[in-house]
């Protein structure tokens, strides 16, 4: 060995000091290319790649923004270093304006990004490279050294960014989009414009992913703080494919059956009004104008839900044992009655419309109803509509719907229920007390915590993880597409959609 070579390694070995270590960059800069990587082969063990997105939520009225970090690979462990959401106020009309939805999304997104970025990990010491000094030709460029700077200070650059690309109000998805490609195109990542009810199926996944990081998290404090230089034995994201998913919100009531990343058949779908809708609609008709005039946002959904169930309230729920139980008219004793929907057919689809038109007559035959028998009205809509719920669910369960879906679906132990009605947590009550009545208790039922129930950024980010990981990315033409479907026999599905493009054997581990 050289003495110059003996040189610029003895000291890179043994100096301990702050100062030294800047030294030793310096002659790290200074070596040749072999050198380089004699010397980081004696540096300590890398650590494992970890990847960085900022997604970006924007398909109603809530403005949302998050930064999630992942280890590299399946079944890594993932932080949410940033959630947050705005929702624009639409009290005065009673229910989502898209204009006042817009403008708020525009008032508040680029705020809201510029905060999110000061929850970038901080970046390694670095120095913006000097062109005019021989000495440091060799200096990787801040973009080359995948470095974004806030406010002066140095912080990890997203390895891509997220995006909401639909279904949703297209104004208000490309608000948020617009958002995200210039992002992209400024720090030089590439974009995902990911599908928002394939985010809500794969929610429970990224809780999965999230326990993992607080495991990771404990391992690290009981090293003393050190970083892991070995990946934690983390096992892939539950549930794991394939599994049945519920996504009830205020646009959408599908049964789907989650064979894959991108493969989600519909089972069963609302051709009128999604559950959502019907549940806020009955809200605006039942619960007296004061509650409504005192709430703080048009959530009329919680609202009526507290409304029927005030704290400390019982449910008394006992669940239909058999099918023609369910479908019994509803009588409340009070002059007025509630027949379920669908009840004269097995059909798999969701009819909510007529139970909805069945409760706005009650109230106009009825329109003296009293406190109690408007929280009568209210608990029973609300239980006819979720027992609708289920009828198809177990239907989807106890029969094939055809011969390659029969035996995924009488071997699934997982059900997922998602979307902001997945919040209520009487929907929830009925599942589970009818799953068990009819024979299903073993299969497991999911569902994310409250606040990745309703709509967020921070499943946006996962979704992006996971398409990330599988190679795909998002052309920078790409628009919002106000219909997106999920089932691959209808359009496609989520990869039909335009714009798509896949990356093969990229090294991002």
């Amino acid at each position: 060995m050289s003495a110059t070579w003996l040189a610029l390694i003895q000291p890179y070995s043994l100096m301990r000091t702050h100062h030294s270590l800047r030294l030793n960059t310096r002659l790290f800069l200074l070596a040749s290319p072999a050198q380089r990587c004699l010397l980081s082969s004696q540096s300590q063990p890398r650590r494992r790649r970890r990847l960085l997105t900022l997604a970006i939520e924007t398909s109603c009225d809530d403005t949302c923004v998050a930064v999630m970090e992942k280890d590299a690979g399946a079944g890594g462990a993932a932080r949410l270093l940033f959630n947050k959401k705005i929702t624009s106020d639409n009290r005065q009309f009673r229910g989502v304006h898209p204009i006042m939805a817009v403008t708020s999304h525009t008032q508040h997104l680029a705020a809201m990004v510029g905060e999110a970025m000061w929850c970038f990990p901080e970046a390694p010491e670095t120095r913006t490279p000097q062109t005019n000094d021989s000495n440091h030709g060799d200096d990787k460029s801040v973009e080359e050294q995948g470095i974004v700077w806030v406010d002066g200070q140095p912080r990890k650059k997203p390895d891509f960014v997220t995006v909401t690309r639909g279904p949703g109000m297209l104004s208000n998805l490309s608000t948020g989009l617009s958002t995200a490609k210039g992002l992209a195109v400024a720090w030089g990542v590439p974009l995902l414009g990911v599908n928002h009810m394939q985010a809500h199926a794969l929610t429970p996944r990224l809780v999965s992913a999230l326990e993992a990081g607080k495991r990771e998290r404990a391992q690290q404090e009981a090293q003393g703080g050190h970083t892991p230089t070995q990946k934690a034995e983390n096992p892939q994201p539950t549930p794991t494919f394939p599994f049945v998913s519920l996504l009830v919100s205020g646009g959408h009531s599908l049964l789907v059956l989650s064979r894959s990343l991108n493969d989600h058949s519909i089972l069963a779908e609302a051709h009128n009004i999604a559950i959502g809708d019907m549940i806020d609609k009955c809200a605006r008709q039942i619960v007296p104008s004061s509650e409504i005039a005192a709430g703080a946002n048009v959530m009329y959904g919680p609202l009526l839900e507290r409304f029927a169930f005030p704290a400390g309230t019982d449910y008394n729920y006992v669940p239909p044992p058999t099918r023609a139980d369910e479908i019994k008219i509803y009588d409340s004793g009070l002059g007025w009655i509630l027949t379920p929907p669908l009840s004269g057919t097995t059909e798999m689809t969701y009819d909510l419309a007529g139970l909805n038109g069945q409760v706005l007559k009650v109230l106009l035959e009825h329109p003296d109803m009293d406190i109690s028998e408007r929280r009568l009205l209210a608990q029973n809509a609300m239980r006819l509509a979720f027992e609708h719920l289920a009828s198809r669910l177990l239907f989807a369960l106890s029969r094939n719907i055809d011969a390659s879906d029969g035996e995924l679906l009488r071997n699934i132990r997982t059900v997922v229920v998602a979307g902001g009605v997945a919040s209520n947590r009487y929907l929830m009550h009925i599942l589970r007390a009818i799953l068990d009545a009819r024979g299903y208790g073993h299969i497991e039922l999911v569902c994310p915590p409250l606040p990745l129930c309703t709509d967020n950024a921070a499943m946006i980010a996962w979704t992006g993880m996971e398409m990330y990981e599988a190679g795909w990315r998002s052309e920078l033409d790409i628009l919002a597409i106000r219909k997106w479907p999920l089932d691959p026999n209808v359009d496609g599905g989520i990869l039909g959609a335009p714009g798509w493009k896949k990356v093969e054997d990229e090294d991002i581990s």
